[in-house]
Parts: C-alpha cells; sequence; structure tokens
C-alpha cells in the first residue's frame, strides 16, 4: 500500500475526532427546531379591506418580513424561520415560551405614524461604576439623586420643569447679578454635557421651491438653539453661583454626566405593543440605530395620507427620499396642518432642529414604523405641494431605500391574519425526539449485526467510515449553527443507508475480483477505482435530488434535502480518504490469510493451494488421479 493512503486516512481520522472534540468542549450543537423543542408555527395571509389581497408585490411581502423579523427578535427567539410562500409568510418559533403573545405579536399589523419630537437624547449605557464616581467626587449625599439637586436648584430660581421662570425680582438671591442669568444655564445643563460622539446626519422636509441645502450639516442639540444676540458688551460677572441646599454646580459637566447615567437606569421605554392605544398620548422610543431616545407627542397624521415615495440623488448627488401624499383633508392637507406647527415651533411641536437653509429654529416631525423611530426630519416649509416634497440629510444609499420603502407600506398597509396555526409543547418535542434517537440506534444496531456477521473486518470499516462522517456532519452543523428538524433527522437516516451502500458496493467489487482470480491482496487496491467510479454516480443522483427539493421547495423539506446532501457529499469524502486506504491496509496485513476474517467465500485455484501450503505439498490428492494421467514403468504418459 502506497504511504500517501496511510497519511490521508490518519489526517482524515484525526480531523474528525479532533474537530468533535472540540466541539463538544466549546459546548456547540446545532438548534432544534420546532418539532422537536416545541414552539409555535404560522401562516399569516394578507388581507385588504377585510378580504385576502390577491395582488401583492413582492416589495410589500418582504416588507412585512422584516417588520415581523424585527418583532421576533424583541422577543429572544433563537434562529426563528420566517419566510414567503407566495404572498403568504411562514413564520416557526422554536422553544418559544409564551406562544398566545407571539401570535398576538407577529399578526400585529403594522402602523405608520407622524409624530411631532418633543425632546431627543443620546442613549447612555448604565455605568454604576462611573455613577458612583461621580457622585462622590461631587459630593452629593446619600439618598439623594442628581435630578433631585436640579430641581432643588429650578425652585430656588422659580423655574418650573418647562423652563418658565418668575421675574427678576421673584428670583433675586443676596449673591447679586450673577444670578440673573443662571436660569438659561441651567435649564441648557443636561441637554449640552454628553453630546454624541459622532453627530448623525441631519435631515429635513423641503419642498420644491426651498434652497439647496448645504452637505455635512448635523444634527442640532435637544435644547433649543440661541438667538443671536445685540452687539452689545457682556457682563462682566457670568460666574454662575448654585443656589441649591448642596451648592452643587448643576451646570458642570461632570453634573450633566452624571444626570444622564441617572436616566440611563431609569430609561423607560413605550411598549410597542401600546402604540395602537397611545394615538392621543406621548411616546418614548428609541431611533433606529438605537443611539437616540425620543420623547414624542400625540399622532399628528397615519400612512393612510401617503400615496408612495421613492429614493434618488438630488442635485448635489446626496440620497433624498421624495414621499407622494394624496390630495385632500385626509392626505396634504393634513401634513400641511402638522408641518405649520412644526415649522412655527408650536408648542406642540417644539423647535429643537435648526432650517438647513436659514438656520432658524424649526420642529422635527417623526415617521414612526412598527413602535421604531426610522428618522426624525426637521420641518423647513411651512406648507408643501403633494407631490414635491424631499427628505433629504446625508443618507446612506441603503438608508434612503429602507425609508421610501417603510413609507410606501405604509402607504397601503397590509392586514396579516392566520391562516394557519400550530403549536408544539416542549414535552411533545421532547417525546418526539426521544423517539426518533431510539428509533435511529435500533435500527443502526439491526444494520451493524449483519453487516458485521456478513463481511466481518470489512464490515467494521464500513461503520468506522460511517462514524467519521456522521461526526464531521456534526461539526458542521453545529458550527453553521443549523436549525436540527425531525424532517433533518429523516435526511440524516436516509443518508446512513447511501453511505452504507457505498460500502457495499466497493466489497462486491472486490468479492468479483477474488472470484476471478486475483488475489485478496491485489483486489483490495485494484477494485476501489470501478467501485468508486459507480459510488460516485450513486451519491451523484442523491445530491441532484437533494438539490433540486433544497431550492424548489420550503419548510421542513428543505430541512430534509440539507441534511440529506451534505451527509452524501460527506459520504464520498470518507469512502475515497479512509474506506480505500482501510481496506487497502487490511487486506495486505497477515489477517489476509483468513479470508473468513473478511467475508469473502472464494474458491481456491490449485496454484493458491500450493502458495498457502507451502513448497513440496502436491496440487491434488495422490489418492485421486485425473483421467488424463496414467503411470508405467516408462514414465508418465
Amino acid at each position: 500500500m502506497k504511504r500517501a493512503g496511510v497519511i490521508q486516512m490518519v489526517a482524515i481520522v484525526v480531523l474528525s475526532v479532533g474537530a468533535l472534540a472540540a466541539v463538544i468542549l466549546t459546548n456547540t450543537s446545532p438548534l432544534l427546531g420546532l418539532d422537536l423543542q416545541g414552539g409555535i408555527s404560522v401562516v399569516l395571509e394578507p388581507y385588504v379591506d377585510g378580504k385576502p389581497a390577491e395582488d401583492v408585490s413582492d416589495e410589500q411581502v418582504e416588507q412585512a418580513i422584516a417588520i415581523i423579523r424585527s418583532r421576533v427578535d424583541a422577543l429572544g427567539v433563537s434562529e426563528p424561520e420566517i419566510s414567503s410562500q407566495g404572498n403568504n409568510i411562514l413564520i416557526q418559533l422554536p422553544g418559544i415560551d409564551d406562544q398566545e403573545r407571539a401570535l398576538e405579536l407577529v399578526g400585529r399589523t403594522a402602523q405608520l405614524e407622524f409624530r411631532p419630537v418633543l425632546s431627543s437624547t443620546p442613549v447612555v449605557p448604565p455605568d454604576p461604576k462611573r455613577e458612583a464616581e461621580l457622585r462622590k467626587e461631587l459630593k452629593i449625599p446619600e439618598g439623594k439623586s442628581a435630578a433631585d439637586i436640579q430641581q432643588e436648584e429650578l425652585d430656588a430660581r422659580g423655574i418650573d420643569a418647562g423652563g418658565e421662570g418668575t421675574t427678576p425680582e421673584e428670583g433675586a438671591t443676596p449673591e447679586g447679578p450673577a444670578t440673573t442669568a443662571a436660569p438659561a444655564a441651567t435649564t441648557a445643563a443636561p441637554a449640552t454635557t454628553a453630546t454624541p460622539a459622532t453627530p448623525a446626519p441631519a435631515q429635513g422636509f423641503a419642498g420644491a421651491k426651498a434652497a439647496k441645502r448645504l452637505p455635512g450639516q448635523e444634527t442640532p442639540t435637544t435644547a433649543a438653539p440661541t438667538t443671536a444676540a445685540p452687539a452689545t458688551e457682556a457682563p462682566t460677572t457670568t460666574a454662575f453661583v448654585p443656589q441649591n441646599a448642596e451648592g452643587i454646580d448643576v451646570t458642570s459637566p461632570e453634573f450633566g454626566e452624571l444626570l444622564q447615567l441617572e436616566q440611563a437606569d431609569d430609561a423607560t421605554l413605550t411598549d410597542p405593543d401600546e402604540l395602537g392605544s397611545m394615538k392621543d398620548e406621548q411616546a418614548t422610543l428609541l431611533g433606529k440605530d438605537g443611539d437616540t431616545k425620543y420623547t414624542l407627542g400625540p399622532v399628528l397624521l397615519t400612512g393612510d395620507a401617503l400615496s408612495g415615495a421613492s429614493a434618488g440623488l438630488d442635485a448635489q448627488g446626496q440620497w433624498q427620499v421624495g414621499p407622494t401624499f394624496r390630495g385632500g383633508k385626509d392626505g396634504i392637507d393634513k401634513f400641511n396642518q402638522a408641518a405649520t406647527l412644526c415649522y412655527n415651533g408650536d408648542p406642540l411641536c417644539p423647535p429643537n432642529a435648526q432650517d438647513s437653509t436659514s438656520g432658524a429654529a424649526r420642529g422635527q416631525l417623526a415617521i414612526v414604523l412598527d413602535g421604531e423611530v426610522l428618522t426624525a426630519p426637521s420641518i423647513n416649509e411651512a406648507t408643501f405641494d403633494k407631490d414635491q416634497i424631499s427628505i433629504s440629510g446625508s443618507f446612506a444609499e441603503q438608508e434612503a431605500k429602507d425609508v421610501a420603502t417603510a413609507l410606501r407600506y405604509g402607504a397601503l398597509p397590509l392586514e396579516l391574519r392566520p391562516s394557519q396555526t400550530q403549536t408544539v409543547t416542549a414535552t411533545l418535542g421532547q417525546g418526539a425526539l426521544r423517539a426518533v434517537i431510539i428509533a435511529g440506534l435500533i435500527g443502526l444496531g439491526i444494520v451493524a449485526i449483519y453487516f458485521i456477521a456478513y463481511y466481518r473486518l470489512l464490515g467494521v470499516v464500513a461503520f468506522i467510515s460511517l462514524a467519521l462522517s456522521g461526526s464531521l456532519l456534526w461539526v458542521i452543523i453545529s458550527l453553521l449553527g443549523a436549525t436540527l428538524t425531525l424532517a433533518g433527522l429523516v435526511g440524516i437516516v436516509v443518508s446512513i443507508g447511501v453511505s452504507l451502500d457505498s460500502n457495499v458496493v466497493f466489497y462486491e467489487h472486490l468479492k468479483e475480483d477474488v472470484l476471478n482470480g486475483q488475489s485478496l491482496r491485489l483486489a483490495g487496491e485494484k477494485s476501489f477505482p470501478s467501485a468508486f467510479s459507480t459510488i460516485v454516480k450513486a451519491d451523484t443522483s442523491s445530491l441532484i435530488g437533494a438539490a433540486v427539493l433544497y431550492f424548489l421547495t420550503a419548510g421542513s423539506v428543505r430541512g430534509f434535502a440539507f441534511y440529506l446532501g451534505v451527509a452524501v457529499a460527506l459520504d464520498l469524502v470518507a469512502s475515497y480518504f479512509f474506506m480505500r486506504p482501510a481496506v487497502a491496509l487490511l487486506t495486505r496485513s497477515k489477517l489476509a490469510n483468513r479470508r473468513s476474517s473478511f467475508g469473502v467465500p472464494v474458491l481456491y485455484t490449485p496454484a493458491e493451494l500450493a502458495d498457502e501450503r507451502g513448497p513440496g505439498v502436491p496440487l491434488v490428492p495422490e489418492t485421486e488421479p485425473t483421467p488424463a494421467m496414467a503411470t508405467s514403468d516408462r514414465g508418465t504418459l
């Protein structure tokens, strides 16, 4: 046997065993599907105006899938399967505990809303260690928070929570003139102490006649921008004098940072499930990037006012979104009412941003889809034409297309109703898994007994080869994080038969070659090429069938096809790199002297008898002379 064959055999054994050990030690394993660990499966059918929708675009279905996927991610479901089946949407959520809430969540119709932005703050992750350091540095007593200190300061200066102050006489204190400028500094401190490190691009509504916006405009802070002060000499005394009982400077960056950390600890967001009943109430939601928290006012209009939207490049080569509104009071008129409020800085839509052209203070109108703020552009004009509106800013291409898709989807919302629902309890799933494992082990044991009884040592080689390909299969699906379903297990069981068929093909070729006069040692190597050619053809037909099933079907059938295809491919690897050199090594060892150990019942030729019994042994027994031979005193005739 060639040395290369031995190296290949050792290499695949080391690879299989080592990879399997690594996967087990790292506790990596494939995920169990719905039918093995329990969960819920639902098919959602789109409805429009109370009737099943027939003309649904692929884009609408894809947008609905994206929304459902974000909802499912919020549930914490690992590896959910969400796919389209024509106009319908198939959702499989394995391992979900609250199945009732999951059904309600995935079937809820998405709502596109326009809400005014009351305030926005960067999201600061909780940091208890830094919070403790700041409290110690600022000497804040136990039992008091930064918010309490700030409220004390506001009360001492006669300023309410909205920033309205008393007259200077009412707010005057013995400290003198320096305190008269304090209210503005106090109210602005929290908003300006911790702005995002990388400001988000500004976005704003503009009409057809709006001046060209300048690129690179940054998002304004949450505090209202200050107007230009008269060209007068500033007062010489500008030092801030605290008026709270602890004497803490509430305008310092450290105090602002502590205040934001406390707000991060107490951050409460509105449950998206409750938004439908909060149209006339405020809501607190995160932006799409998760870096900004928005406090939003009541709904001013919904996606019903839209008729479409598109994404494209403006004259400066920047991406923008162009929404188109319906005509009349329920379309562009309603949007213009909201635009006027935000343009004028009405209390319902306070000025939190700057006009991208004039720099004036303007309000923002947030576009909310399914509990998430997609974008919050400022309103740069008081009124618009229904088809001459653009949302501009430093959009990336995909971001602009996503917003346009969301606006189009909001223009024609799909009502999704469950047409088929299947729930599997965890107990039932575990029972199915246990039954499959027991049945598989029993079947494998019976086949092992038969194989070893018929092929002896060759049967042992067959099952070692099967174990190696099975180990590699487990490693691959574990690293891929594939979902193992009942159909997938069936595919693996079927592949066991395919793998054993490969062994049968080789072993029967070997037996035929021995019957035709070759020695067992020679047949061990020479029989493989023709046998492997047959194995490749047979496995190729199985791979073609698996590929057709995988690409042309959906659901559990794809799982069956995937596992069958991978297992058949690994059978080819194991056959060439292990079975071939292992059989060649055995047939060239001393074990080859006993052909019964290989399950190869063949007839011995006279030449083989002489070779096996040693020199000097007659080829045929002397007591049974052949008719062609006769003896005489003159010799043999």
